[in-house]
């Protein structure tokens, strides 16, 4: 039942977050991150704070993420998925690993970004999605990682908060 969502939230995800014309790794990122300098733990508990001031800053939480959203991100991201046959979207070039390693060391892409995306968790009646996204430019900042929460109106998905887990 995955496999119609699947491709919607790439794409929903790839076009929110701005990355056309970049570089996509073309495995999923298994590497779930749950730790951030700002809170010490990023459980389902702790993700549906509704809002938080940390530091002075206002930090706006998932308040309807449902535990079973959360527990399908994390058991799906504990390996990684060849992400080809799932992302539709041609506006982002897909890299294995090795062509990852010649882009990094190569100074011509010295200012490319390489974004990772996690595979999405969903809850039972497929309504609202969790996945992470990462960021990476050779020669230094933007550097950052997101959770994104999408929900569904029947028909299309949208992106309705991100939680930022670092920005260098």
């Amino acid at each position: 039942m995955r496999s119609p969502h699947e491709p919607q939230i790439f794409s929903t995800v790839i076009k929110h977050s701005k990355i056309e014309g970049e570089f996509l790794r073309e495995f999923s990122n298994n590497y779930v991150i749950t730790k951030t300098s700002l809170m010490p733990d990023l459980s389902w508990e702790n993700l549906r704070i509704p809002e938080i001031l940390i530091h002075g800053m206002k930090i706006i939480g998932f308040p309807n993420l449902r535990k079973e959203t959360y527990d399908n991100w994390i058991s799906i991201n504990k390996e990684s998925s060849l992400l080809t046959p799932l992302i539709k979207n041609t506006q982002v070039t897909l890299i294995s690993d090795e062509e990852c390693e010649k882009v990094v060391n190569n100074p011509d892409y010295r200012w490319s970004v390489i974004y990772t995306l996690t595979r999405p968790g969903f809850s039972e009646d497929f309504s609202q999605a969790l996945i992470q996204i990462t960021a990476h430019c050779p020669a230094g900042p933007p550097q950052y990682g997101s959770l994104l929460y999408l929900e569904s109106s029947g028909y299309r998905w949208e992106v309705k908060s991100s939680y930022g887990l670092y920005n260098q």
